[in-house]
This record gives structure tokens, sequence and C-alpha cells, in this order.
């Protein structure tokens, strides 16, 4: 599919919509058929879900957005069209929009996260480096996501192969066109002129905290496997690698003592059964019976009726039942739609209406949950 210009700036309106975030955007792609019709129906599901109605943004923000990717040299990168990463297209929570400055192609060959914590020690760092390196001669792109420690390490090891070897790939926290921490500024540029930079965050997206486990999904999900040396157990480094399980990517780790609190993370993920890592052939042994084009068979994309084909009735009664089965714990949608006995589609559009109301909340793993106070 090829996007025509003026849907473009449709998708980056409604993505830009208060409460519409990957998930909800792209079903209300399936309820609607385009983003263009989906804006002339988002107060309406927001007032059916108790809510009041949500501002929605004018042609002029896309504009802005579009104009100043042009400026900066980066390419947009629509989830619908042909040159969308493959593996990152069969994500429910895929971004709908990616920014990307660079080599675009490595965003989809054969690749390896390397994460871990921003506060390594040198061993970690050398550890990382090397295995990086190794990786690219091997011809795989590396892909961390620029913060210091491990991350920085690991893009230096492959930034560090002969040329034509390899690659990485910088998944940022922020907009494409900004750098954080200030200090990976160095490596941020080299990345810019060798390997790609990616971005799923808005032109003028403020610096938050919360952006950055958002696009560990996308570290985790443009790759075969997710490698992490050094972590604590509460690391953002874990988040990678928990949604790497989720979307069927080979899950490794190097262990540590357990008397270094950067151990716990690695040492807790191989007893739970991911690869032990001590040599960079441990690492392709590991990787050499998965897929190197997509892994996630299971996520397929579900086709969703027209919501006009769903009577009032039935949305009335549909509403109630979800409303009675749902709280402030989180709950797989997939759970929802066996326990209540109600069909996918239906459910989906109470979900989404509930979401753009303000009353639900998202997690990953397709997971939702009341927002304690507006049952």
């Amino acid at each position: 599919m090829i996007l025509s210009t003026q849907e473009k700036k449709d998708w980056f309106r409604l993505l830009a919509c208060d409460r519409i975030g990957p998930v909800t955007f792209h079903q209300m792609l399936s309820f609607f058929g385009s983003a263009g019709e989906a804006l002339k129906h988002v107060n309406e599901f927001a007032r059916r879900g108790g809510g009041q109605n949500i501002p929605v943004p004018s042609e002029k923000l896309a504009d802005a957005q579009m104009a100043r990717a042009e400026s900066v040299g980066a390419a947009l990168l629509f989830s619908a069209e042909a040159n969308y990463p493959l593996r990152l297209k069969q994500l429910i929570d895929r971004p709908p929009i990616l920014f990307t400055i660079g080599q675009q192609d490595f965003l989809s060959r054969r690749s390896l996260a390397i994460v871990g914590t921003r506060h390594a020690s040198v061993n970690g760092k050398n550890l990382a480096r090397h295995f990086a390196l190794g990786m690219a001669e091997h011809d795989y792109i590396v892909v961390s996501g620029l913060a210091s420690g491990i991350d920085r390490a690991a893009h230096i090891g492959a930034l560090n192969a002969p040329a034509g070897k390899g690659g990485t790939v910088a998944v940022l926290g922020t907009p494409v066109d900004e750098v954080y921490p200030k200090e990976n500024e160095d490596v941020y540029l080299k990345i810019k002129e060798q390997g790609c930079l990616i971005s799923e965050f808005s032109f003028g997206t403020r610096l938050n905290a919360r952006n950055f486990p958002r696009r560990n999904r996308i570290i985790s999900g443009l790759s075969q496997g997710v490698l992490v040396i050094e972590a604590q157990e509460k690391s953002g480094s874990l988040i990678t690698a928990r949604e790497g399980l989720a979307q069927g990517r080979e899950v490794m780790a190097v262990p540590g003592s357990p008397i270094d609190p950067r151990s716990t993370g690695p040492n807790s993920l191989i007893k739970d059964g991911a690869a032990l890592i001590t040599t960079l052939e441990d690492i392709l042994n590991a990787l050499q019976n998965v897929p190197s084009r997509t892994l996630c068979e299971s996520a397929e994309s579900v086709h969703f009726q027209p919501t006009f084909h769903i009577s009032d009735d039935v949305l009335n009664d549909a509403r109630r039942i979800i409303l009675d089965n749902l709280g402030s714990e989180m709950t797989s949608v997939d759970l929802l739609v066996r326990s209540t006995g109600i069909d996918p589609q239906t459910v989906n559009v109470i979900l989404v209406e509930l979401e753009l109301a303000g009353r639900l909340e998202r997690a990953s793993g397709n997971r939702v949950s009341l927002i304690y106070g507006m049952e």
C-alpha cells in the first residue's frame, strides 16, 4: 500500500489526538478503513465511552512535522507501507509512524539487540564492544538505545567493524533530531553518517522519562535476539528482554558475580531460561535457528468489522459486561474475550471507547485495565 500525502497528514493528526496510542490507532484504522474517516469518529467514541470531546489537531501539525523531517533529512515510515520494517509490522503495538535518519536498509537486516546498564563496569563495556564488533563482522546489525554504558559501548563496537560489514541502529527515546544524553553526541553523529537513527517520537516532543521504556519494544522488535550485559533487577534492559520474549525473540544474558548488583538482571534471566552467553560463538549458535526475516508468526493482523455493523443494543450490553469484568489490575484482552464470550470486534470497539474517554489504560502484552477512580 502507498499512502497519499493527504492520508499521511491524517495519520499524523489521528496519532496526535490525546489518548490515542499505537494499538488504538491501528484499531481505529481497522474500524473505519482510513485515518481521515477515523478522525470524524474520535469524539463520538469518546462520548460513548463516558468522556468528553477530544481536540483534533489541524493539518498544520502534520505540515510542520513533514517539513521538519525534510529539513533534517529524515525519512518517514508508515506502518501500512511496504518499506516499514517487517519485524515491527507484525507487532500489535507497532509505531504507526517512524522517523529515520541514515541507512534505512539496516532496519530489515538480520540483527541483534545489545542492552544493559548505564552504570556499566569497565569489563561490561569491553565485553559489549567485543560482542558488537564480532557480530558486525559476521554481518549482523547491532541495535541498541544510545544510552550511556552498555548501549554506547555496543554502538561503538559495531561502528568499528570493517567497511561493508554489519552496522548499528540507535533507537531513540527522543525525536530523531535530538541527542540524549548529550555526552553521546559523538556516537550519535557517527551513527547518523554510518548507521541508522530511528524514533517514534514526533519532532518537538519534550524529554520524558516514560518515553525510554516505550522505545524498548522497538529495540527488541527490530532484532532477532536480545543480549543483556549487566543490568540491575529493575533495569530498563530487563523491560527490553521481556518485550523480546513476548515478541518471540531469542533472549540471552551474560552471567556475573552474584555479589554485583549489575549481575542480578542477567542472572535472573538465565534462571528463567535465557541462553547463557560467554563467547561470540554462544550468540551465533543461539541465533542459528532463528529466522532472519520474521519471528512473530502469532502476531496476526485482525480485520475488524466497521463499527456501524454493531447495533447500539449490542454495544450497550457489551459495554456493561466488559466494565463488570475489568478492574484496576491489568487483564489480557484475549482473556477478556474468552471470559465474556463477546466477539473480538465488539470488545475492541468498547475498549477504544473507554480509552478515548480516559477510563482505560493499556500496557504491553495487549493488556488493559480501568484507571483507578474512573471505573
